[in-house]
Parts: structure tokens; sequence; C-alpha cells
């Protein structure tokens, strides 16, 4: 049997607080292997809630500087380290999101020699934190699990990433946070999982004096409504489709699924929920509880 490529729902939310919806994150596993993808708001309390510790993640990758995708980094190592973590962070972000990020580091100086001086645990290695610039291409390191970054257009945020992860043969592609690109078209054909983002715009009403109809077209113009998502699954002849970062975070889940059915897309459908899980070989879903094989 082929090893197992997992891949994790940690955070399926948006900026807007959701109580069912943490912050973006999503874990990939392969034997040997933890990659973490983006460290949205609750990311650590997602990852327990899994069967995870952030002490056991070998690579953060960070997508794009959106705060969304990046709030939790400074609490996900603390609490890392709490939870005995012995050797340093290994972190990949574009440049801007880098710099967000060690500004969180550095910002806490203080209060991270407080910690090491007071606390007297045996080993501070946790805390320590490799920072490398995401760029285009083959990311080293991580043995039979190959892992490509790919450019794609989350403009006026930019450089942002998605993300090709092969194990064995089997595929995953993770959209990042963008327009329909070419750069995702080719990532995505023929492959075993596709998750992607997706901007509900029918759910996406104008509201007075929290959003305006600028709002919503400005929104919608640097993400991917369920057609686009749909009709792009259906050219990739993606064999699993998988949604996440629901925006809006409350959408009537169902509806979506019924779009995206509508639109074209008639393969396996995944609307993603915290907590889920995927293999990607075997197509098992699992939460809370239930197996489901797809």
């Amino acid at each position: 049997m082929a090893p197992d490529l997992t891949f994790s729902f940690l955070g399926t939310g948006a900026p807007p607080v959701s109580l069912r919806r943490a912050g973006p994150s999503h874990l990939v596993e392969a034997p040997g292997r933890k990659v973490l993808i983006d460290c949205g708001s609750g990311v650590s309390q997602r990852l327990v809630a899994a069967g995870h510790r952030g002490a056991d993640i070998d690579l953060l990758i960070v997508t794009h500087e959106h705060s969304d995708h990046l709030v939790d980094f400074y609490q996900l190592v603390v609490s890392s380290w709490h939870q005995g973590r012995t050797r340093p962070w290994r972190v990949l972000a574009p440049a801007p999101a880098l710099a967000n990020m060690r500004a969180q580091y550095e910002g806490f100086a203080r209060e991270r020699a407080l910690r090491i001086a007071f606390e007297k645990r045996p080993d501070a290695t946790g805390l320590d934190v490799q920072f490398e610039e995401l760029r285009e291409g083959t990311i080293p390191g991580l043995g039979e699990l190959a892992i490509e970054a790919f450019l794609v257009d989350h403009r006026p945020v930019e450089p942002a990433f998605g993300l090709k992860a092969v194990l064995a043969g089997t595929s995953l592609v993770f959209s990042g946070d963008t327009r329909l690109t070419p750069s995702l078209e080719l990532a995505a054909q023929g492959c075993d999982l596709l998750v992607c983002e997706v901007f509900i715009d029918s759910q996406m009403p104008v509201v007075p004096g929290l959003r305006s109809a600028e709002t919503v077209a400005a929104v919608q113009a640097y993400h991917m409504t369920p057609a686009v998502v749909a009709q792009l699954a259906a050219r990739a002849g993606a064999k699993l489709l998988a949604l996440t970062h629901l925006v809006p975070p409350g959408a009537d889940t169902a509806s979506l699924a019924r779009e995206i059915r509508t639109a074209g897309y008639a393969g396996p459908l995944v609307v993603g929920e915290d907590l889920m899980a995927l293999d990607v070989g075997e197509r098992l879903l699992r939460w809370n509880g239930a197996t489901l094989a797809l």
C-alpha cells in the first residue's frame, strides 16, 4: 500500500469572527512529515483538537501576508515550546509576510527573555525561528513529500502562493487566496484533491454600515466564486474537490454545494469544516468520529 498523504482542515474561516470556523490553517501529513499551511487565529487550539501538537510541526508555510493567515504566529511558537518543542521553527513565507512575522517575533523579545530566564525549562531551542523567503519551486528538506510553491494572483497582496504536494504519485493542490490563474489551472490538472478558497457571492448581500456594493465587488475581485471553483475543478479533472476559507464563514453550506453542482462539477465534493481530515489516496473523510468513503 502506498504511504498516506493526509490533509486536515484546522481553520476554514476568514477575517470575520466565527465560533464555528477558526482562522485559515491546514495541515499536510506524510510519513514522518507534518507541514502546517498558514497560522490563523486559533491554530494552536485547533492543532490540539485534531490530535496534533505545534511541537511536532516540521515546517510552517505562510501563503501571503494577510493578517488572518499569520496572526497567531507568535502564539504558535510559545504554545509549542510549552508542549516540549526542542528544535527551531522552520518558517517559509513571502517577503512581506516574513517582515510581519519577524516584527511579531522581535516585538516579544523581552517577554521571551523573561520566560526563558524565569521558567527554567530544560531547553529554549524551541523558541528559535529560522525565517526563509518562500519562492516559486520545490521546497527542499521534506524527504519523499514533494511540495511545490507556485505564484497565484491575490493583488494587491503580492506575492501570494498556492501549493502542490505529491507523495508516491498521490497529489493535492491548495489554491491559496487567489483569483483564477493559469498557474492554478496548470497545477490542478488531474490532481487527486483540489482544495480551493471560495467567496460565496450569492450569500454576501450589501449591508448598510457594514459593506457596500463597492466592498462586495472589491473582495470578490481577488477571490473565486463557487461557479469559478466548480468550473476549474471540472476542467482540471480533479478527483475530489474540497472548499475552505469560506467567505462568509456562516454560509449555508448545503446551498453552496448545490451551487457547485449547478455550475458544472459532478465529482466528489467536501465543504470543509474545522477538524475534518482527508486521506487523499484512499479518499476517506474523518470528522467528529465518523468516517466516510468518497
